[in-house]
């Protein structure tokens, strides 16, 4: 399963869904991401919309992973024409994973992005 959830949604709170996820975690003895993965796009709506790289491929990655066993890392995203960054890139990262500069490059390109734990 692929959940995704814009950060600024104002219809489900991302703190229910990433609590949700914990206790899934829990109940499953730590073994969550083998079947589960929440991924939360900074800025996006509720579905799309928003300052966000809300343009993305969830179900491409979904099949990916059913069919080929191949679970998703990231998510490759970029922004719409309307945004304030038109054509940014960005990876979307499995929580509790975060986009974090790699500290060079285009801050522009998803490329020069790597997912990590976040510090809190």
């Amino acid at each position: 399963m692929i959940v995704q959830q814009g950060a600024s949604d104002p219809v489900f709170s991302l703190n229910d869904t990433l609590a949700w996820y914990r206790e899934v975690q829990k109940l499953s003895g730590g073994s969550a991401a083998e079947f589960v993965r929440v991924f939360t796009v900074q800025g996006m709506n509720h579905c799309n919309g928003g300052p966000a790289t809300d343009q993305f491929d969830a179900l491409g990655a979904l099949v990916d992973w059913v069919e080929k066993g191949v679970a998703p890392d990231r998510i490759l995203a970029k922004a719409g024409p309307t945004s304030p960054w038109p054509g940014r890139t960005r990876p979307l990262c499995p929580y509790p994973q975060i986009a974090r500069y790699a500290g060079s490059g285009s801050i522009e390109d998803a490329a020069n992005f790597v997912c990590r734990r976040s510090a809190r």
